[in-house]
């Protein structure tokens, strides 16, 4: 009886670190933090990378939770694994998670300064904005979800009072390949977005048309990555790093070319997360080395 209780209690904790999707908010946190330090061109305080990176981590988990909430009836579908379609967390204890990872989140970028507590507050506004109206609408929701993985660098440049072009770059970089992969994400959707009249481009053109739309992106993407080379805003270590990125996305776009089922769909985007995570490494070795 004990035994089965803690197991009870283990399936409940894991729930609540698999619900904030700890890759992507780790990734958050670290790109404010990298941010602050390629700004700067060097360590700021203690304080000052342990506030931005709580903030970062603290408000991508709130928003993966009410993405989850809103997300309920689409993963049930979907993703029936996941902690609310599962039962192991129920709507009301996710939006209770929610509010407290906000308010720590918020209170953790107004601890840096007003400008990135106005950040931390429109790109919050902008992510429940978009789950609870504009999820619906196709390309329009995807710009937005990439808009709020875009501002952690600006958030990290204006938590050190930087005047960084090179996080603006990476930001718009940043801003291009995650929308391609939310489009690449909506043809794994399909069948949910039907239940709840999501608007994909997968579901509205077709998966072919979705591909394509995606692939132009990632393509817009790699002569953004290389503008930093171009000015010398960066060493020869970022080249380095960053090809293996650029070979990554093209190497999506042919896959994606060849096969587009939604298998295939599900492992692109787990993949372009991590290129995504390289070209960070890229831009910190590179911009704090140049």
């Amino acid at each position: 009886m004990l035994q089965s209780k803690r197991g009870v209690y283990l399936r409940k904790i894991l729930a609540y670190i698999k619900i904030i999707r700890p890759v992507n908010s780790i990734m958050m946190g670290l790109g404010v933090a990298f941010s602050e330090i390629i700004a700067l061109k060097s360590l700021p305080s203690i304080k000052t990378l342990l506030y931005g990176f709580s903030s970062g981590f603290f408000l991508t988990s709130a928003s993966m939770i009410i993405n989850d909430i809103y997300d309920r009836e689409i993963d049930l579908i979907n993703a029936p694994n996941r902690p609310i379609p599962s039962g192991l967390i129920s709507v009301k204890e996710a939006w209770i998670y929610g509010i407290l990872l906000i308010s720590a989140g918020m209170i953790s970028a107004y601890l840096i300064n007003t400008y990135c507590f106005m950040i931390a507050l429109v790109s919050s506004l902008v992510s429940l904005t978009y789950n609870m109206r504009f999820k619906k609408y196709g390309l329009i929701g995807n710009f937005m979800v990439s808009f709020c993985v875009a501002m952690p660098f600006l958030f990290g440049n204006y938590a050190v009072f930087g005047k960084s072009i090179l996080l603006n770059i990476f930001s718009l970089a940043a801003f291009l390949v995650n929308t391609g992969r939310e489009i690449v994400k909506g043809i794994a959707d399909v069948e949910g977005d039907e239940k709840r009249d999501v608007r994909s481009i997968a579901r509205t053109y077709g998966t072919r048309a979705a591909v394509f739309v995606a692939i132009i992106f990632f393509i817009i993407a790699i002569p953004v990555v290389f503008i930093p080379v171009i000015y010398s805003w960066v060493s020869f270590n970022y080249l380095l790093i960053i090809i293996f990125p650029v070979i990554g996305l093209l190497y999506e776009s042919y896959k994606l070319l060849r096969e587009c089922d939604v298998d295939s769909a599900l492992k692109s985007k787990k993949r372009v997360l991590i290129y995504m995570f390289l070209a960070l490494i890229a831009i910190l070795v590179g911009g704090y080395y140049e």
